[in-house]
């Protein structure tokens, strides 16, 4: 056993999550929990990046985005669809559908949970391994256990809460469910011990090296608790967190500003520092550096797939598409392209010179390609508008050799969050634009709910055309409460389309308000089929969202169905 597993660290060790894979993919867990394994760091450091590996496989990628976005009004079903795929498109959720399993995140929790009960005693045995080497360790399991949590509630609410080991990880703990606000505290509190004093802001000097955005660092468990906060209502905890990502990231900046000088790719808008669109007079950039490159600047956390010969991200190739498919299992609503070039205007989505409309989207005679992820590189420049006023441009698309990453937090959702937070914060402190306070929050600090959204909106604009691009202002439009949320919701769809947001966001939003009525007045604009039943079935807060996979409540006595999916006496009683 002993021998296996160095093989396996020895891959591990230079970083490959992929290699890491071979390993802790193929050997259950309760064959790695052994006396005998468990006896220095580097058995410690496998675990745990088995617990990466086991967080990048498809079965898990693919939940993010089913529970986080196939449901929203970004999604339609595509060409060839997989009949679960297609159900959950049609909101026709049923506990058999097989994408509400959820024992893949349930695999990575234990896995961590492993590491976290166990290192403590290879800190005893070997005499390298320091007091530093295992908080350090510790804290990273302790943060892929939590986002993990985080999003199981998200997607279920109530979910069992388990942070112990299972010595055998292919059997389930039989416990009941915990509730969605006592799970979020935990995780709040279990982040808060660790943020300060154990993770790293950067594990390597080296400001691109790998694992500074695929491994857990200060500034991704920032992101993810500031996530958080957003969640639980804490507005002002929330904006704290914030301002630190912003400030890590601006002290980055100018260590790789001094670094490269004028072939820097990374400007300041409104003092923070983004990726800019153009560079060398093509426009793409922005693309090119976060999705098709990937572990871009902008990056807090990433999923990344090195070794693309052992381990691809198959989620995107098999549900977006790839370089042999216009269009994969799924398309993008059409509304979303529908008028974004040949409009003088846009449509209401994305003004004509966003230049994310072209790096998220293609056009389509009947359905709409879904390009972010799919493609490798983008370039269009939109001073060389036809006749028609249609960007020229060109797309070139990852062959099979390559594989995409997968971003799980990047810069710029940090800065909607903070947006988000101080809107709310405006709206408890009465709302009125005439009051100062309610003012600085909303649109005169700098870093106003207003300015935050401008920077990200501007950035993703051609600056050699900016003068025509439709600028935004704070007018009455934005001067209220609803009016600001509203912009911050659509500008957060623009920037993370096809990233597994979306429907998180709209769960987010119906928690605030208590009821499900501006879900329903955007989602059920791509419908055409079954309106009225779908409006009836998510006017209730219980449907927004997933049921327990079936089989689960067979082996999980304890467990009870979502009430909004209960069939039967069996489903709401649980197994028997």
């Amino acid at each position: 056993m002993k021998k296996i597993v160095n093989v396996a660290i020895s891959a591990a060790l230079g970083f490959s999550l992929a290699g890491c894979n071979d390993f802790l993919t193929l050997v259950p867990l309760n064959d790695v929990v052994f006396e005998n394994f468990w006896t220095d760091k580097a058995d410690v450091e496998s675990v745990l990046l088995g617990a990466y590996s086991a967080l990048e496989t498809s079965d898990c990628i693919t939940r993010m985005s089913v529970w986080g976005e196939m449901r929203s009004d970004n999604i339609v079903n595509g060409t060839s669809t997989g009949n679960d795929i297609l159900q959950i498109t049609k909101e026709n959720l049923l506990e058999t559908n097989s994408y509400v399993t959820w024992d893949c995140i349930y695999k990575v929790i234990n896995r961590a949970n492993t590491v976290i009960e166990f290192a403590d005693d290879v800190a005893a045995k070997d005499p390298n391994y320091t007091l530093a080497d295992l908080n350090g360790h510790l804290a990273e399991a302790r943060a892929i256990r939590d986002l993990c949590y985080f999003y199981l509630i998200r997607a279920y609410r109530d979910v069992p809460y388990v942070t112990t080991p299972s010595k055998d990880d292919t059997k389930p703990f039989v416990i009941p469910a915990s509730s969605f606000d006592y799970i979020l505290g935990e995780l709040i509190a279990d982040l808060e011990e660790v943020v300060d004093n154990n993770m790293p802001v950067k594990r390597f000097k080296d400001l691109g090296d790998i694992s500074n955005t695929a491994r857990f660092t200060r500034t991704s468990v920032l992101a993810l608790l500031a996530d958080m906060y957003l969640w639980s209502g804490d507005w002002q905890k929330c904006i704290d967190r914030c301002e630190e990502v912003i400030k890590l990231k601006t002290a980055e900046y100018k260590e790789i500003k001094e670094r490269d000088g004028s072939s820097c790719t990374i400007d300041l808008f409104n003092d923070i520092p983004l990726i800019r669109e153009t560079v060398g007079g093509n426009t793409g950039n922005v693309y090119n550096e976060i999705f098709g490159t990937g572990n871009s600047f902008e990056s807090l956390f990433e999923l990344a797939f090195i070794d693309y010969q052992s381990v691809k991200n198959d989620f995107i190739t098999t549900y977006y598409g790839s370089e042999n498919t216009s269009v994969g299992q799924l398309a993008a609503y059409s509304e979303l392209f529908r008028g974004a070039l040949t409009s003088t205007s846009g449509n209401k989505f994305f003004d004509r010179y966003d230049c994310r409309v072209l790096e998220s989207l293609a056009d389509g005679s009947n359905n709409y390609p879904i390009r972010k992820y799919v493609a490798r590189n983008v370039q269009f420049d939109i001073a060389k508008d036809d006749p028609n006023g249609v960007k020229v441009s060109r797309t070139t698309y990852r062959n099979d050799n390559q594989s995409p990453n997968w971003i799980v937090y990047r810069f710029t959702e940090v800065l909607l969050m903070e947006a988000e937070a101080k809107c709310m914060l405006a709206k408890e402190l009465g709302g009125d634009i005439n009051n100062q306070e309610v003012a600085n929050l909303l649109r005169d600090d700098p870093r106003s709910a207003f300015n935050l959204v401008n920077t990200v909106y501007q950035r993703a604009v051609n600056v050699k055309d900016n003068s025509k691009a439709k600028a935004l202002t704070f007018t009455n439009t934005y001067g209220t409460i609803q009016g600001m949320e509203e912009l911050i919701m659509l500008e957060r769809r623009r920037e993370f389309l096809f990233e597994g947001k979306r429907w998180f966001d709209l769960v987010r939003m119906s928690r605030r308000d208590g009821n499900t009525k501006r879900l329903l007045s955007t989602v059920l604009l791509k419908f055409t089929e079954n309106v009225s039943a779908i409006r009836i079935k998510l006017a209730d807060m219980d449907a927004i969202y997933f049921p327990i996979a079936k089989d689960e409540l067979k082996v999980n006595t304890l467990l009870k169905q979502n009430p909004a999916f209960v069939e039967d006496e069996y489903s709401s009683k649980g197994g028997k």
